[in-house]
């Protein structure tokens, strides 16, 4: 309990005494880890999320291939004869290079046409967009723009490639007229971008901690903790779990988790050498810190232990990431940091802005009740409606708008015949009618064979004999294989401007023919949108737990409101956010998350442990506020000021994934620390049970 004083002397002189083998051992055992188990980093998430995908195990017990499709935007200044040849030549270089199975743009679409070979004889004829001349092809689009809406702007100023492939491709030494985008994202790192950002993270804690503590100690020493709790957390997970792959943004957590546990431990010693030695320093540093940071690690292996269980490597890497990180943090503070730290007797210890904690504490010890409650009751407002989104019966918690793209589909068939035809028209109209103007053109075998019978003088309505024309004309003019295969149909659903989220619902909710998606970044939404159900149901039971462990902890049911309250305040209104904006959930907003709830859950413990073991010996509310601010105030400060800065920074890296873990960790653990230093003592206040002593 938090009454409770440990007595650490022996430990103590036992570490000190045996202090070299104890940092030799902890150098070699990382060396040794991260050699035997050394794990290996991607920069897309794509990976983690098609693991867990059963729309891509269902594609794949059909044996489909599945494919990469990116997305080439070219844009020119107008669009004459000389631009127009750039264009269609670009179109046959991204056909021939290797790797790309099919390219989709305004150059290979075919349209059928009827032409006369006599006075009264008529010809079918099917006609390829890349072979008309620069005027006609202008008179095409223009009539029939929602055809082609997805592959050029009706301005022709702006064109769209889209790119079938095994992966993404090298256009770098394509000739592309006008300026161009390329979106695609392979998974690579740019390992030296990558390099400069860890210097510049360095140089960032160099700088704080200089300022901070006026010594070299706290960086060197934070560096030590940090590095090596970063490294066994990850070739821990690869020993016990056999994932090798992590995402590049995954040791942001150990790094958060581990710093801020580590200023718990190094801040408590620093200020503990203002009037006594430096031996005595390391017992204040233990016996006051060792308790609050063992239940951390507790209420973390407890509160995210039954996520480990779950069917998902996802959930199981980030909940195993902040377990291991807390747990080696915890047994390095307590052995390798008091062993390094008996070396060094600091000359500066006063702490001159620890003094914010006495404003912070005037302002909020008569704080007013009324907006407390309204303040809480609106989080628990936004509560119930984020449920409400995620759980209804239809997810629209996560929206994810796109403007031209391509979702492709396979149909498996036993035989081509009327039955399969009417099958595949029935669900383009149904599809239509849903989704009207958000949709371009939906290119399928019903299509072309339904074109083929209308330009088609000698047929009326599509019978078997019809189809069997259709079908000739298609084997005579090269179209077959575009359109199907030995087992399946092929089908290009063309996107203009649409919830991508809310398309894939449909088609997954879709019962009258059996579709399979092909391509990964359709694969990829599957995924993500089938997970929002249980990544949600996921964060509220590990909240659950950990405010259950709390309110055990100190043997409080109030406690256990306060530690579910505090630690999903940030998380909730960070959900009103991306909700508000529509930002489409990633792996880089939930390790944001995870980042937050470890946060939030040590502040939690910290505050309360130091607040009530001072009003149970005795201590004023205003005095306990004043010591909960300068013991464990700060360094909450220190450690959040210092990730904001960091993620902050990172928002302006080229690096997608680094930019999205950028900005969402900076919001997260800025909304943490708010709540942290606004809402946490306010609330330990309201549910004081000690309400005699003043």
């Amino acid at each position: 309990m938090y009454y409770h004083t440990p007595n650490i002397n022996r430990y103590v002189d036992t570490i000190v005494k045996f202090r070299i083998p104890v940092i030799m051992f902890y150098v070699l055992f990382v060396v040794l880890m991260a050699t035997l188990f050394p794990p290996k980093f991607l920069s897309s998430d794509a990976l983690f999320w098609l693991k867990d995908s059963q729309e891509l195990q269902k594609t794949q017990s059909k044996q489909f291939a599945t494919h990469h499709l990116s997305k080439l935007v070219v844009k020119v200044d107008k669009f004459d004869e000389g631009t127009h040849e750039a264009l269609k030549k670009l179109h046959e270089q991204l056909v021939e290079l290797d790797g790309v199975e099919k390219v989709s743009s305004l150059f290979s679409s075919d349209f059928v046409e009827t032409k006369k070979s006599g006075k009264e004889s008529e010809m079918l004829t099917v006609i390829n967009t890349g072979d008309l001349d620069t005027l006609r092809l202008r008179k095409l689009v223009k009539e029939l723009h929602n055809d082609y809406c997805n592959v050029v702007e009706n301005d022709f100023k702006t064109f769209y490639y889209y790119i079938s492939g095994k992966k993404s491709i090298d256009i770098s030494g394509l000739d592309i007229p006008g300026t161009y985008v390329y979106k695609s994202n392979n998974g690579e790192i740019d390992w030296s971008l990558v390099s400069a950002y860890a210097l510049i993270f360095f140089f960032v804690m160099v700088v704080i901690f200089r300022l901070l503590f006026r010594n070299y100690v706290a960086f060197f020493s934070a560096l030590l903790v940090i590095g090596f709790s970063t490294v066994l957390t990850f070739t821990l997970i690869v020993m016990l779990t056999g994932i090798e792959t992590m995402h590049i943004t995954m040791p942001f957590i150990t790094i958060s988790i581990a710093l801020v546990d580590f200023l718990y431990f190094y801040y408590r010693w620093h200020v503990s050498q203002y009037k006594v030695n430096r031996h005595n320093a390391l017992l204040k540093m233990l016996n006051r810190s060792m308790l609050p940071a063992l239940w951390t690690s507790v209420i973390t292996a407890l509160g995210l232990g039954s996520l480990v269980l779950i069917d998902s490597d996802i959930i199981r890497l980030l909940s195993l990431s902040v377990i291991i990180s807390s747990v080696t943090g915890y047994i390095l503070n307590l052995t390798f940091l008091p062993a390094m730290l008996s070396y060094f007797e600091l000359e500066h210890t006063h702490v001159p802005y620890a003094k914010i904690g006495y404003l912070f504490t005037l302002r909020e010890l008569h704080y007013n009740k009324k907006f407390l409650f309204g303040f809480l009751g609106l989080t628990y407002m936004l509560l119930v409606i984020g449920g409400y989104l995620i759980y209804g019966e239809s997810n629209r918690f996560f929206k994810f708008n796109v403007q031209n793209e391509q979702i492709e589909l396979k149909i498996p068939y036993k035989q081509i015949d009327l039955p399969l035809i009417h099958s595949i028209e029935h669900f383009t109209e149904a599809l239509q009618e849903r989704f009207e103007d958000e949709l371009g053109e939906i290119v399928s075998l019903s299509s072309i064979i339904n074109s083929l019978n209308d330009a088609n003088t000698q047929t009326d309505e599509l019978d078997e004999e019809a189809l069997l024309q259709a079908l000739f004309f298609m084997d005579l003019y090269g179209l077959s294989d575009k359109y199907y295969d030995e087992n399946s149909v092929n089908m290009i659903i063309n996107l203009y401007d649409i919830d991508k989220v809310e398309l894939i619902d449909w088609l997954l909710q879709y019962k009258g023919i059996e579709l399979y998606f092909v391509d990964n970044e359709t694969l990829l939404g599957s995924a993500k949108y089938n997970q929002t159900l249980l990544l949600a149901s996921s964060l509220l039971s590990a909240l659950l737990i950990i405010g259950f462990i709390t309110g055990w902890i100190f043997r409080s049911k109030a406690m256990a409101f306060v530690g579910f309250t505090v630690n999903a305040i940030p998380i909730i209104w960070f959900g009103m956010i991306v909700t508000l904006l529509a930002i489409p959930l990633s792996l880089e907003m939930l390790i944001a998350t995870t980042i937050s709830l470890g946060l939030a859950s040590d502040a939690t413990i910290h505050f309360a442990f130091k607040y009530f073991r001072l009003r149970y010996f005795g201590r004023s509310r205003k005095h306990a506020l004043e010591k909960m601010y300068f013991y464990s105030g700060i360094p909450v400060i220190i450690g959040s000021m210092i990730l904001i800065t960091v993620f902050a920074m990172l928002y302006f890296s080229q690096v997608h994934s680094l930019e999205l873990i950028g900005l969402y960790s900076a919001t997260l653990i800025l909304l943490s620390l708010f709540t942290d230093i606004f809402v946490l003592p306010v609330m330990l206040l309201f549910i004081d049970r000690f309400q005699g002593t003043r």
